[in-house]
């Protein structure tokens, strides 16, 4: 949880100088990172981004522990920073890496609370 947290402290410096795109892409990671943690804990060992989101989807948001509104913003987020990290021009406003990041720390906190 500490890298996740850390994640998130980077993506908020990355969202004050301007750099929306890397600020989303740190969001991701601080959510990434916290969803690894909980799988982690339970004994998972995950290596793909595909792979951990299929099983914390399936053991976490489907039998309820884990608000599924809340875990749309992993999937939502991801698709974003594959946008921002490989596409040409960049896309990513500053409005849409402030809600972001605001969806990250919801993420991070939705996840403390299972923990």
């Amino acid at each position: 949880m500490n890298k996740a947290k850390s994640k998130l402290v980077s993506s908020k410096a990355l969202y004050e100088i301007g750099q929306y795109g890397d600020s989303v892409g740190r969001s991701y990671y601080a959510m990434f990172l916290s969803a690894k943690a909980l799988l982690v804990r339970d004994g998972y060992d995950v290596s793909s981004h595909k792979s951990l989101i299929g099983i914390f989807g399936r053991e976490y948001v489907k039998n309820g522990d884990f608000d599924n509104d809340i875990a749309k913003y992993l999937s939502g987020t991801q698709s974003l920073r594959d946008n921002a990290d490989y596409d040409a021009i960049d896309t990513i406003s500053k409005e849409i890496a402030f809600e972001r990041i605001i969806q990250a720390e919801k993420f991070i906190a939705e996840v403390e609370r299972i923990l």
